[in-house]
């Protein structure tokens, strides 16, 4: 692998990016991104701390890519052990550091939920383009997808329909209505891949890599 300074590098920042960009999110009152809603609604619901409830949930999702590939489970796919330690301990960090963050009216809101999208959206393009390991989220829609034979772009959708639905039964079951899980959700689950795309576009023309074919 070439540059692999570089590369776990990016991975690092993109993490912690990542995980600043969720935290942001939380402060939104009008629903988080997709893949943090169970996380967080579960969060609301317990009042345990977000990142003890991301780290069981990213384990949830290591356990889910080795009961559907089984045989097919590659040691390789470990590496999503550390790295959710690591995600977990940058969610510690950012949601402590956005801790007096509070939106003062909807329009406010809503300002918090662009930022955290597009956010996110950098964050995840770094990592991706880092092409070092999966997150546990992308790795069980990945190998949800070979297992279907359904496009993974269409898993992801899925995937985090799926996510959203859990975490709003999640939420009007132990709460007796939608919270985390709103128009912010939505929002988040549109545009961040639209982020992504022309993040990692801007990213090969910054950090040109002759074997970066990630589009």
């Amino acid at each position: 692998m070439e540059h692999p300074v570089r590369r776990i590098s990016m991975f690092v920042i993109g993490l912690f990016v990542m995980t600043f960009g969720i935290a942001v999110s939380t402060k939104a009152d009008i629903g988080t991104t997709p893949i943090s809603s169970i996380p967080f609604v579960l969060t609301l619901a317990t009042g345990i701390d977000l990142y003890i409830h991301t780290f069981v949930f990213n384990i949830i999702l290591i356990l889910i890519q080795y009961i559907v590939l089984r045989k097919d489970f590659k040691l390789v796919s470990l590496l999503q052990l550390p790295t959710t330690l690591l995600f977990t301990l940058f969610t510690k960090i950012t949601v402590d550091m956005v801790d007096g963050w509070n939106p003062a009216s909807y329009a406010e809101c809503w300002l918090y939920v662009i930022a955290s999208t597009v956010i996110v959206g950098i964050g995840v393009a770094i990592v991706v383009n880092s092409r070092t390991t999966v997150m546990p989220g992308e790795g069980a829609v990945l190998a949800l997808s070979v297992r279907t034979r359904i496009q993974f772009s269409k898993m992801k959708i899925i995937f985090d329909i799926s996510n959203i639905t859990i975490a709003a039964i999640i939420s009007v079951i132990a709460m007796g209505g939608l919270y985390g899980v709103r128009e912010g959700t939505i929002f988040a689950a549109v545009f961040v891949g639209i982020v992504v795309r022309l993040i990692t576009r801007l990213i090969k023309k910054v950090l040109p890599d002759p074997d970066n074919h990630i589009s």
